[in-house]
């Protein structure tokens, strides 16, 4: 906070001849007392939700009832700071206090800003020994103190803005624009082309592309250091970040070595920010077999240090990834449905151009790739205990191929599609489902809360079905008898006519 009370808003040039001093001629023979008057009221627009604003009556000021007037006075508790301001203020016996001769305040800010830094110096210096004359935390952009006697104040917060303002007999009221203010970090995970959120979901080994954009709006930008930590399921790409400040390309930065547990640092120069300033830095990185499978998510979180007292500001994304569970049975002769086990499935999903592209997947069934030949997929086997889970898919559509049947069962004919769907683009309550359809079904049936498909095959040999080739053969071959059979039986007749 030192070099913060080193630098004032560029509102306090503007309030400059509101806050110096009126000094007018008192008479001799008038009575003088402090203002008994409490309807002084100061007012903070723009105020930072959530900060603490503080003010101090450094001079109190006293009513010339004869003159209608009114001149400033030290007070107990600022005394020794204003005789101290020798450079600016001039103190007489009585304690009243003046301009120095030859300071012109109305004029020149400078004497008001070096006080302001002064007095803002001196707050912290006598830390809880200096009582305050009131003190509100900002619940909305703006900020009032009312019912305050008359003087001259002091307004200060953590921020980088210290004003001094007075409030007199002739303005009781005194407005200040908070032009500081913490800056903002948002950060946001692209979940479809050119649209950013706070959450995606993806296939293991797919590219994720971030965004962070800092909204620079404190008075004195300095030591900002932009901190990245990524999830175990996720893997940085070194090489990929690009920072923007206000729409154009900016270099003044340093990649850092990480000190503490983040992926990767980003330091700004100092003096290359300004306040109003907008900074967009952007990267990838790769969802990998170490991924949180389901709504959990993989979060990347990411946190601002800035300031001489390395205060934070962070936000945060959330990347998903999904599962479903096969289960392959048959029905025994007590009608109970029991595991089959050593089916053998390919997974694949179908290209723009229809074309294949085969899963591969580690040994616990999580995706690693895709391949253009079935013979490279990797096989999912069932097993007679258990469902066989799929995990580390994207919401989409995929297919499961039957491959391998063992003996005495019917193979499937065709291939079951398995649709994924998902809700996402948010750090919490996200959600996500699976449909399936068999061959020749017009419509796709919702899976249980386990996601789980259910593939049933058949014992025995499989007939043709009505209406197949089968039936034609017997249908022609059975046509054909007959009419032999009526051919013979005409002849036969014949003969014996004669």
């Amino acid at each position: 906070m030192k070099k913060a009370m080193k630098k004032l808003m560029a509102a306090l040039l503007a309030v400059a001849m509101v806050c110096a001093m009126a000094i007018p001629a008192w008479a001799a023979d008038g009575t003088t007392h402090n203002s008994s008057s409490t309807d002084g009221k100061i007012t903070i627009n723009n105020a930072v939700n959530g900060q603490t604003y503080k003010i101090y009556r450094i001079l109190d000021l006293q009513y010339n009832g004869t003159a209608n007037s009114f001149r400033y006075v030290k007070n107990t508790k600022w005394g020794a700071f204003v005789d101290d301001q020798t450079a600016y203020l001039a103190v007489d016996a009585n304690g009243v206090v003046t301009w120095k001769e030859g300071v012109s305040a109305e004029n020149d800010g400078t004497p008001i800003k070096n006080l302001a830094i002064a007095a803002g110096q001196y707050v912290k210096d006598q830390g809880t020994a200096l009582a305050d004359d009131g003190s509100k935390v900002a619940a909305s952009s703006a900020v009032t103190f009312d019912n305050l006697p008359l003087g001259w104040y002091l307004v200060v917060s953590d921020l980088t803005n210290d004003a001094i303002c007075s409030i007199d007999t002739t303005a009781k009221e005194v407005t200040i624009k908070e032009k500081n203010g913490v800056p903002t970090v948002t950060k946001e995970v692209e979940y479809a082309s050119g649209s950013w959120g706070e959450g995606n979901d993806g296939n293991v080994g797919d590219t994720v592309n971030f965004q962070t954009t800092i909204y620079v709006t404190d008075g004195n930008p300095t030591n900002y250091v932009l901190h990245d930590k990524m999830s175990n399921g996720l893997t940085f790409q070194t090489g990929t970040i690009s920072v923007k400040k206000n729409d154009e390309p900016f270099t003044d930065y340093t990649k850092e070595t990480p000190i503490d547990d983040c992926t990767f640092e980003i330091k700004f120069k100092d003096g290359t920010l300004q306040t109003n300033d907008k900074v967009v830095v952007t990267y990838s990185a790769t969802i990998n077999r170490n991924a949180v499978v389901g709504t959990a998510g993989n979060d990347n979180d990411t946190w601002l240090v800035y300031g001489d007292e390395g205060k934070i500001t962070r936000s945060k994304t959330k990347t998903y990834t999904w599962k479903f569970n096969i289960l392959k049975y048959f029905t025994d002769s007590n009608d109970d449905k029991q595991y089959l086990a050593n089916v053998e499935f390919v997974l694949y999903r179908k290209n723009a151009d229809d074309s294949a592209e085969y899963a591969t997947f580690d040994s616990n069934n999580k995706l690693t790739g895709w391949t253009a030949t079935e013979g490279d997929a990797t096989k999912l086997k069932t097993n007679a205990t258990s469902n066989v889970a799929v995990e580390g898919l994207d919401k989409g559509t995929y297919f499961l191929k039957e491959i391998t049947t063992p003996d005495g069962f019917n193979g499937l004919t065709s291939d079951v599609e398995v649709k994924i769907d998902s809700s996402c683009n948010t750090l919490t309550g996200a959600t996500y489902a699976v449909q399936y359809k068999m061959a020749n079904e017009e419509d796709f049936t919702d899976t249980d809360d386990e996601k789980v498909v259910p593939i049933e095959n058949n014992r025995g040999t499989t007939l043709p079905g009505t209406g197949g080739i089968g039936t034609t053969i017997f249908y022609i071959v059975g046509g054909g008898l007959m009419v032999a059979a009526a051919i013979l039986l005409i002849t036969k007749k014949r003969m014996e006519n004669h």
